[in-house]
């Protein structure tokens, strides 16, 4: 699976809802276990949808949420976590600066 694919076809949004057929959620999956980039992008957007909706649907237990986490190296989740710290105190801060 390539980006060009994942952006053409919202494969990120749909895999968020719950969309997508077994054979291209498993590979997109697949695909963020060695993309770095995707996972992010994955990451940031499922934090945005929960916000704008106020919460995400409940999964299925055939079909634990999420999936990819099960298969992240602990080097991986540690990348998660300091990038997701560092954009939740990136943003404050860039608020105050702008309204300085």
């Amino acid at each position: 699976m390539d980006h060009r694919f994942i952006d053409e076809n919202s494969i990120a949004e749909h895999y968020l809802d719950n969309e997508l057929s077994e054979g291209v959620r498993r590979a997109f999956e697949q695909h963020l276990v060695d993309c770095q980039e995707c996972t992010d992008r994955i990451l940031l957007a499922g934090m945005f949808h929960a916000r704008m909706n106020g919460h995400r649907p409940v999964p299925s237990p055939e079909e634990p949420w999420p999936a990819l986490f099960v298969r992240l190296k602990p080097r991986q989740l540690a990348w998660i976590a300091a990038v997701s710290l560092l954009l939740l105190l990136a943003i404050p801060l860039l608020v105050w600066l702008i309204a300085r």
